[in-house]
Order: structure tokens, then sequence, then C-alpha cells
């Protein structure tokens, strides 16, 4: 097995800093406890405080993807290595493309049914996005 780019040891390093950084910061205050610290019977909703921004973040990720997979091939000089670079810019494309679309209306039809009403939600495009 090859760990292509090293993408092993980079996701592992973000996950285990991210569950330590998660375990000391604890959960959102007022999210599922009360000021008097008694559990709520459902957690508080927040709403997107910036949906520009998280636009703005989806897309800088999405263009960072365009240096990191094609240029995790390490070189473009020798035969064949251009192609596979190029096969990896349109594979980071539409996947991305495929999971906001799928995302996207995934969250159209379930709200669809729950409400009756046909809603489209960026936020959930942005997630459909970063996951493809």
């Amino acid at each position: 097995m090859i760990d292509f780019a090293g993408s092993g040891v980079v996701h592992m390093t973000g996950g285990i800093t991210a569950l330590y950084a998660a375990k000391i910061l604890g959960p959102r205050i007022g999210r599922f406890y009360d000021a008097d610290g008694n559990e709520l019977p459902e957690p508080v909703s927040f709403p997107p405080h910036s949906v520009a921004l998280q636009v703005l973040g989806t897309f800088i990720l999405w263009v960072g993807w365009y240096g990191f997979n094609p240029g995790s091939t390490l070189g473009i000089s020798a035969a064949g290595y251009g192609d596979i670079a190029a096969l990896c810019a349109v594979t980071t494309t539409l996947a991305a493309a495929a999971g906001s679309v799928s995302a996207m209306f995934t969250d159209m039809i379930i709200t669809r049914r729950t409400t009756g009403e046909t809603m489209y939600d960026i936020t959930m495009c942005m997630n459909g996005a970063l996951s493809g």
C-alpha cells in the first residue's frame, strides 16, 4: 500500500488535533445546556454567521485542491505524468461539482417532503462540494 502524497499522515494529524481541540473546548455554550448547566430537551440551532465567507472559504479550498491533487504527481516532466496530473484536475472538478449538486438536491427533496416547500440551500451545496 502506498500513501499517495502523505494523505494518511495529513488527515490523521488533522483528525487527532481536532479531537483534542474538541475535548479541550467542550460543547458550545447555550447549545446543549442552559445557563444553570441543565440539559436542554433539544439542541438550540445556530444560524450560519456569514454565508458569503463560507462561500469564499469553500472556493479557496476548491482552488487549493488544484495545487495539491495534480501536484501530488511529484512532477510533470516524465512521460505520462502530465496526463496523470490532468486526470487528477478533471477528477477534482467532477467530484466537487457532483457532491455539490447531489447535496443540494438531496436537501431540497428532504425539505420538500417534510415542509411541502421547495428550497435550495447554498450551505448544503457548499458542504457537498467539500465532501466531493
